[in-house]
């Protein structure tokens, strides 16, 4: 049976809503749980835009559900009470949605259950972006009113009475029989589709028609995926990398940034679709006219590093979906960079999104890398980023210290590897999201498959930091490697 107590002392509670942390919860394996869920499903479940949808294979009884913008959550019942854990080890109870949620379940006769939710505004949601909307009332509640109006979409069963569902089939049938009548708790909006003509009546209705978020579809034996409108935004090009062997001299993808108020540069995403053969030979010849120094060095998904260019030119692409949490929740950081005319220097990585799917439309001639036609309002128009207002520089550190620096070479078969030992103190202790020493190692052979081996270590003891600095130095400058700094 599922242990649901927590300990009420480290939760806060307002209005008979509580929330606190996975680990005050009598079994923080919950937590585990959901993290676990949500990647299977983010594995599992594949981006489709909705002009591909006919790609899909042709089969009879897919299921075809409402795509609710809110906080996705896991759901477990212990015949008693609801309570919630989310991937980023939040725990909540006493919602009102959850409250009824029990009631139904009591009354079917479930002596517990996990479920899959999406908690969201379901009365009187305003013009702020939902997720927002959610995020704000879940973490400070103004009154019970304003928690009656959090709706919870049931979309998926995980197990009941110890028993797992694995089977659409089964769990769209038993959503409605539990949930069928509620009014705070529901199953998800869902028609079973025997074509894929009925899953575009359903995106039309519901995305193009209503303004949904997307639709997801489910079968058995087909998958599961997700589609969505494609998004459309300009980027500034920072940087580019270049193919190799018979693709020499042709792009093979570029980094891209959008610009944050203070005017410094958002590192986005990797953009390596949607271009002609032709494209990718013109941006290698006009890209390398624009090569500049940086502090910063970025590599794509072969460990090559990209070669950083003057801000520019401006792109437009699409792409599928942005995704500002992970897996096991967190936000999504990525590094801002300074241009000072001459060179980039890395400042700090920020929260933003994942690009799912970006693709080239276009090079956008009447726009330049300025705040005005590539801002960072474009991604928060879109999805939920903290921080996007601030300045990079509102609260500037001391700059980080270099104590320690080693290097070491080998040749083997014509090529030199290298290997790379540094320590430095961040001089950012006190904030949060930073440690007091960094102990970073790096190890490159282009023997290897890949080439490019990154480690690191942290921690907020010097003693401790030079201990691991000098255990390390021992494991790796073995004989055979020549000092060489």
């Amino acid at each position: 049976m599922l242990d649901l107590g927590f300990d009420k002392a480290k939760f806060s509670c307002k209005f008979g809503y509580c929330t606190g942390k996975a680990p005050d919860l009598a079994d923080p394996s919950l937590h585990t749980k959901a993290q676990d869920y949500k990647r299977r499903v983010t594995g599992n479940m594949r981006a489709v835009p909705s002009e591909e949808v006919f790609k899909l294979p042709k089969a009879k009884n897919y299921f075809v559900s409402r795509k609710y913008d809110g906080e996705m959550a896991m759901l477990f019942f212990d015949g008693e009470k609801v309570i919630s854990v989310n991937p980023g080890g939040t725990a909540r109870v006493g919602l009102p949605a959850f409250e009824e949620a029990a009631e139904h379940l009591k009354e079917a006769k479930i002596r517990s259950c996990v479920l899959g939710a999406e908690v969201y505004v379901k009365e009187a949601p305003s013009n702020a972006h939902p997720v927002q909307q959610v995020v704000r009332i879940l973490r400070k509640p103004e009154s019970k009113e304003e928690l009656e109006r959090l709706g919870v979409a049931v979309f998926d069963i995980i197990e009941v009475d110890g028993k797992a569902v694995d089977s659409a089939a089964n769990v769209y049938p038993q959503l409605e029989r539990l949930f069928g009548k509620g009014q705070r708790v529901h199953p998800v909006e869902y028609e079973k589709a025997e074509s894929l003509e009925t899953v575009m009546e359903r995106f039309t209705d519901w995305v193009i028609g209503e303004g949904a978020e997307g639709v997801v579809i489910r079968h058995d034996q087909v998958g599961w995926f997700k589609v969505k409108l494609r998004h459309s935004l300009d980027v500034a090009v920072i940087g580019y990398s270049e193919g190799t062997d018979h693709r020499k001299g042709m792009l093979h993808d570029l980094l891209v940034a959008v610009m944050r108020p203070d005017g410094s540069f958002h590192e986005f995403t990797r953009v390596g679709g949607g271009f002609s053969d032709e494209d990718r030979k013109n941006f290698v010849t006009d890209l390398k006219k624009r090569i500049v120094a940086s502090d910063y060095v970025a590599v794509n998904n072969d460990y090559v590093a990209y070669e950083m260019i003057k801000p520019g030119p401006v792109i437009e692409i699409s792409c599928l979906d942005l995704i500002t949490e992970r897996a096991r929740g967190g936000p999504v950081k990525r590094m801002v960079l300074d241009w000072d005319g001459k060179r980039y220097s890395a400042t700090v990585r920020m929260p933003l999104v994942s690009v799912i799917s970006p693709q080239f439309i276009r090079i956008r001639d009447d726009k330049e890398a300025v705040v005005d036609d590539v801002s960072i309002r474009q991604v928060t128009d879109l999805a939920p980023v903290p921080e996007a207002e601030r300045s990079v520089h509102e609260d500037d550190d001391p700059p980080s210290e270099l104590l320690e620096r080693t290097v070491f070479t080998k040749v083997m078969k014509g090529n030199t590897m290298v290997r790379k030992l540094l320590l430095w103190r961040t001089n950012k202790k006190d904030r949060n999201d930073f440690p007091g020493f960094v102990v970073y190692m790096t190890d490159f052979s282009p023997n290897r498959q890949n080439p490019l081996e990154r480690d690191i270590k942290i921690t907020n003891s010097e003693r401790t930091a030079k201990q691991m600095y000098d255990d390390w130095a021992r494991k790796i400058f073995i004989t055979g490697w020549e000092k060489v700094q």
